[in-house]
């Protein structure tokens, strides 16, 4: 499977029966799931094929069994986390053998203003910041484009067009080639991604994956979805 997809189920798998019954209902190769971390070692012990991640840097998590850590996700800005504290979490997560996803969007505001190139460039240099440190020749990162108005949340969201994506995408990797921070990236889409709109993504060449909210809870959602990477 050449596109990967990544389950994040925030909040909403509160108990530790349910995180594994739906470990063990999308347990399938191509996919990761992002499970609070306190139920990281319950999933682990029955997955066989799914690859394991965390919501938020961690320092036990790749001993935990996690090979992926979201860092910068639009809930963990929105809880206090700066740019600084991104890079922080995104370099110990690299040192620690997790590749780690960090994520970019602008806000509907900014997006209106016209400002969104500048808040991509300035997210994906900031959290890139502190890899020069780890004096890594090649570092795997996935940059996630998040717009934060295309996130539903429970009032009126848009859905983020395919063009605009990859629009942004484009950006994002012509930014990287000059930070020069041996980063080896590939480019995720996130932000209300159902099984009605994932297929769209997928087929896009320059998409590499997606990452799922909402729909990553949701047993035939998440199946579907996958189904739909399996194909591209």
């Amino acid at each position: 499977m050449a596109k990967i997809i990544f389950a994040n189920w925030k909040n909403k798998i509160t108990t530790e029966a349910d995180a594994v019954e739906l470990a063990r209902a999308t347990d399938a190769k191509g996919l990761v799931l992002l499970p609070l971390h306190e139920f990281l070692s319950e999933v682990r012990a029955v997955v066989q094929h799914a690859e394991l991640g965390v919501q938020d840097y961690a320092p036990d998590a790749f001993v935990s069994g996690a090979r992926y850590s979201l860092v910068g996700h639009a809930d963990r800005r929105a809880a206090g986390d700066t740019d600084g504290i991104i890079a922080e979490k995104l370099a110990l997560a690299v040192r620690d053998g997790l590749i780690p996803i960090l994520c970019v969007g602008e806000s509907r505001a900014e997006r209106g203003s016209g400002v969104t190139n500048e808040v991509l460039k300035r997210q994906l240099k900031q959290g890139l910041s502190r890899l020069r440190d780890l004096n890594f020749e090649i570092c795997p990162v996935y940059v996630a484009y998040e717009p934060l108005w295309a996130i539903s949340n429970g009032v009126d969201h848009e859905q983020c067009s395919v063009e605009t994506a990859v629009h942004r995408i484009a950006y994002l990797k012509e930014q990287l080639l000059h930070l020069g921070c041996g980063v080896q990236a590939k480019y995720l889409y996130g932000g209300s991604v159902t099984s009605k709109n994932a297929e769209e993504y997928l087929y896009n060449k320059d998409i590499d994956g997606l990452l799922v909210g909402a729909a990553s809870i949701n047993v035939e959602e998440l199946k579907n979805i996958w189904h739909s990477a399996s194909k591209s």
